[in-house]
């Protein structure tokens, strides 16, 4: 499974790029304008577009040539490993362009920062498509997706959640107003994954076993068991910490804290079990 580490990094990265670029986005019309100006900063933008390149030079690490990165371009109507390649080249040139005109103008086009966050969703989809239309049959379910577009959605949660509790930005009443959207989202997401398991299960239960050889993806998918179940049980609790914090506004960053940390464990365990293939 590590050969597969630089492809954990590389989703997981611009999975939460992503995401903490769509919750700012959703976010926005809750912050007062001076919070507006703060939040929506400079160092945010850096970090979702170091973030992005991060995701990218890992991805170029998979690769057995990284040169090779260019060829796959050569193929977009047919293949979706160029489609995800182009389309997070678009994703990043509009993220440039969004940090470039927040340098000029000291303020945030939220029309362009919208069009970046499509580029990047669409990227996503395209990045699941990649998985579900190979031949690991542990892959080739609408759980992909559902796994991919989750952790755009818990990721950017989290790690917005996080910036609030660690760096106040603007009101008390804003910031428990933004808060509060963010947790529920976080726990849809989590609701919606665990409801599409029993599918997923029954799907892999009376699936044809394809010939992947050397892959042995049930095999794996048995043996990782563990591994799953502990980061189902961290995106569970994390959600529920911050639903707890909800319901104590005046308790403490705590159960913030905590419930983020444990939602992002939880995604890099899932990850990591989602990219075991092999045994």
């Amino acid at each position: 499974m590590m050969h597969e580490f630089p492809l954990v990094i590389f989703t997981l990265c611009m999975q939460g790029a992503v995401g903490f670029t769509l919750m700012l986005c959703l976010t926005a019309g809750q912050m007062p304008r001076a919070g507006q100006r703060m939040f929506a900063t400079l160092p945010a933008l850096l970090g979702v577009g170091v973030a992005a390149a991060l995701g990218l030079l890992a991805s170029t690490l998979h690769l057995g040539y990284p040169l090779n990165a260019f060829n796959a371009l050569r193929h977009l109507s047919s293949s979706w490993l160029s489609r995800e390649i182009a389309l997070a080249g678009v994703f990043m040139a509009l993220l440039a362009i969004s940090i470039l005109l927040l340098m000029m103008k000291r303020a945030v086009s939220w029309s362009l920062l919208w069009l970046t966050v499509m580029a990047g969703l669409a990227d996503i989809v395209a990045m699941a498509s990649i998985y579900c239309h190979a031949s690991v049959m542990t892959w080739q379910h609408v759980n992909t997706w559902a796994m991919f577009l989750g952790s755009v959605a818990l990721i950017g949660a989290a790690i917005l959640q996080l910036r609030l509790a660690l760096r106040p930005a603007f009101n008390v009443q804003a910031e428990l107003a933004v808060s509060r959207r963010l947790s529920l989202l976080a726990l849809s997401a989590v609701l919606i994954r665990l409801l599409i398991q029993p599918a997923y299960h029954h799907y892999l239960a009376h699936a044809v076993v394809p010939v992947t050889f050397p892959l042995h993806p049930l095999a794996a998918f048995d043996a990782c068991a563990g591994l799953r179940l502990a980061g189902w049980c961290s995106s569970v609790g994390g959600a529920l910490l911050l639903m707890i914090g909800l319901t104590r506004p005046h308790g403490g960053r705590t159960p913030q804290i905590a419930g983020c940390g444990l939602i992002l464990l939880g995604e890099l365990l899932l990850r990591l079990a989602f990219f075991c293939i092999d045994v």
